[in-house]
């Protein structure tokens, strides 16, 4: 084995640097993705079972309770069922208690007159024909009242016209006399036409009295009834408004893996990177070895001395520097050692001529 050929030194860098995993320069393994986003869905989970629970505060008022109570067991899902239970108050509760009994016997009572409501739903409005529509006298309107109260006036005021006429002189079929008789038709005109519409409107107020009545009459059985139905409602509690818990977010575990993973990743690449770098280096070395075939390797020369691997002829491969004061390189240098190697194969020794041994490296 030719010592610049840098692969004999490999198996040594385990010695030097440990990478993430276990292995020698092995990536991190990827995180089991999956149980941790199982884990952070299940402590989302118990985190919103611990916000509903937080939010079903029971409530006490002057006018009733509401409480809520776990129910043994859960769901199909594993939630906590819980119950909602409202009572109210001592003297409320008596008050819906007399309440509904006294609903039940006024619906009872109310039922009892459902016949005759539906009987004035099938027949909607009033008997017109029953209203009021005489005057004075049955059969007679109020026009007609009025014009026979009128009549006997009017005959008088005639025959008064007729005397003062007479009186004066002035013979049927004058002008004068005519004149004056249309004058005095004139006046009885106006008399039956103002009877008329005092007739008319004493008909229509009458008519109108007699339809309100008639429509009270006919309502009256069901307002009865739309009374007896209602009545005083009992006070239902008003429960205040609870501050709802905050919703809130189990472990990210999922995340904290990646994280984990990210961090360790980064960490194997900064390894990787610097084994990189220390291979460069090693190639760098070992193309130096081959440029410079006889080298010191008198141990009396070298100090750091360190072991990192075994010589295919079964002797230590070592990393050290030349002691000062030599004209020696400073560089770290890898090679062997001249006292074991002089052991297995003296002819690789070279004996120099300031006393000290050095190694043929082209023989080895």
């Amino acid at each position: 084995m030719k010592l610049f050929d840098i692969s004999w030194f490999l198996p040594a860098l385990g010695d030097y640097f440990t990478f993430y995993g276990g292995g020698k320069g092995s990536a991190p393994p990827a995180p089991d993705y999956t149980g941790a986003a199982n884990a952070t869905a299940a402590g989302n989970l118990e985190a919103a079972r611990a916000t509903a629970a937080a939010n079903r505060t029971n409530q006490i008022t002057p006018y009733g309770n509401l409480t809520y109570t776990a129910n043994p067991g859960t769901d199909p899902y594993g939630n906590t069922l819980y119950t909602a239970t409202q009572t109210l108050a001592p003297a409320q509760q008596g008050i819906l208690n007399q309440t509904n009994k006294l609903n039940e016997g006024l619906m009872t009572t109310a039922n009892s007159g459902l016949d005759y409501a539906n009987t004035v739903l099938s027949q909607p409005g009033v008997d017109t024909s029953q209203l009021a529509q005489t005057g004075i006298n049955p059969g007679q309107s109020y026009q007609d009242a009025m014009m026979t109260r009128l009549a006997p006036q009017i005959d008088r005021e005639d025959a008064a016209l007729e005397q003062q006429l007479a009186n004066r002189g002035i013979a049927a079929g004058t002008d004068a006399y005519n004149q004056a008789k249309t004058l005095q038709a004139q006046k009885h005109n106006d008399l039956l036409n103002s009877a008329t519409v005092q007739g008319m409107n004493t008909g229509l107020a009458a008519n109108q009295q007699g339809f309100q009545q008639a429509a009270y009459n006919q309502m009256q059985p069901i307002n009865v009834i739309n009374a007896l139905r209602t009545g005083s409602q009992v006070q239902n509690p008003s429960f205040a408004s609870t501050p709802m818990q905050a919703n809130t977010a189990g472990p990210d575990l999922l995340g904290a893996a990646n994280a984990s993973y990210q961090n360790q990743l980064n960490a194997y690449n900064a390894q990787q990177a610097q084994s990189g770098g220390f291979m460069g280096g090693l190639m760098s070395l070992g193309g130096s070895l081959g440029s410079a075939a006889i080298r010191n390797s008198d141990r009396k020369l070298k100090k750091d001395i360190k072991r990192i691997g075994t010589h295919d002829l079964g002797i230590g491969i070592y990393t050290y520097h030349y002691k000062d004061g030599h004209d020696l390189p400073k560089e770290l240098q890898v090679g062997v050692m001249v006292d074991e190697l002089e052991k297995v194969m003296p002819e690789a020794i070279v004996k120099m001529s300031n006393g000290y041994k050095a190694v043929n490296y082209a023989l080895i």
